[in-house]
């Protein structure tokens, strides 16, 4: 069933039943589509987390990695469906691969910290990214996107080096990396779709 279709189903009832204009309408479609779209994505991720035995890890990696992408953008596909789905994927794959990553002793904390300093430097130069479905056009509002983006860096670095985690250390690392990687020119030549991870 199509998200869109029912979102404006939902609205559409809602703005009969309390009278509310089209505009009104509109809004509480895009909340509704909005929200059930992030419940899906939500469980979706944990359930792939869960298939693959990394539920906490691809948790973590997909909170700190989806928290990044809020201020920072970043890469889009064509649809928001195909953005969740993707996105779903990769958080599970990074959550696997941090688990074997630990399981294997192969992560130490200056990896970790040369990761993150990679991933501070991405979003120092490159954030925030927009798109043609959610272009930025004020100068300060960049200006405070990326500033928030740097900032969520380096309070992450805090966080990932007060907690004595290995899993949330190297999940949300390796979140954080990946969300940096969709800044790169490379995956933003074709904007075309709404930010959702």
């Amino acid at each position: 069933m199509n998200i869109n279709y029912l979102s404006n189903k939902l609205a559409d009832g809602i703005t009969r039943e309390l009278d509310y204009s089209e505009d009104k309408k509109e809004i509480i479609a895009y909340a509704l589509e909005t929200a059930g779209l992030f419940v899906i994505g939500a469980l979706l991720i944990m359930l792939i987390g869960y298939i693959l035995n990394a539920f906490w890890a691809t948790v973590y990696a997909a909170v700190f990695g989806g928290l990044l992408r809020r201020v920072s953008g970043g890469a889009h596909f064509n649809s928001p469906l195909k953005c969740m789905i993707f996105g779903s994927i990769i958080y599970g794959l990074i959550g696997f691969l941090a688990m074997k990553l630990i399981s294997h002793g192969l992560i130490n904390t200056y990896f970790l910290i040369l990761i993150l300093l990679i991933s501070f430097l991405l979003v120092s130069v490159l954030a925030p990214v927009d798109s043609k479905a959610k272009p930025l056009h004020s100068g300060s509002f960049k200006t405070k996107l990326k500033i928030a983006s740097i900032v969520f860096i380096i309070v992450s670095f805090l966080i990932i080096s007060l907690i004595n985690d290995p899993v949330l250390s190297v999940s949300a690392v390796l979140g954080i990396f990946y969300q940096s990687i969709t800044l790169l020119p490379f995956f933003n030549k074709n904007h075309s779709c709404n930010e959702l991870i």
